[in-house]
């Protein structure tokens, strides 16, 4: 029963220094990325990345703005009457051509 005891104790003993092996390799992990997060090359680099996509929607909003109008103009385009009557036509064909191409092919 001793015996059993004393190296449930032994067991104990080399988990637990394990542990805080651990556990000190976590906190010194834990400091190196807290110094590379105070770094003031990284803040440098997240303010540029930050201009950066700032600029970016600022540039994307104009160019939303200045397509808006040739976007309405095609969108009227498309859809105006001679249009329609235009696709009206090139379905017809196309209807055309393949009921011809059929007729050829059972005859």
């Amino acid at each position: 029963m001793a015996t059993t005891s004393r190296k449930a104790d032994e067991i104990e003993s080399k988990i637990q220094k394990g542990a805080d092996k651990l556990g000190n390799k976590v906190q010194e992990g834990a400091k190196k990325v807290d110094g590379v997060l105070q770094d003031d090359e990284v803040a440098r680099a997240t303010r540029r990345a930050e201009e950066e996509v700032n600029k970016l929607k600022a540039e994307l909003a104009d160019l939303q703005a200045r397509a808006g109008p040739k976007l309405q103009e095609a969108e009227n385009y498309l859809t105006s009457p001679s249009a329609i009557t235009f696709y009206k036509g090139l379905v017809t064909g196309a209807a055309l051509i393949l009921a011809y191409k059929k007729y050829c092919d059972h005859r």
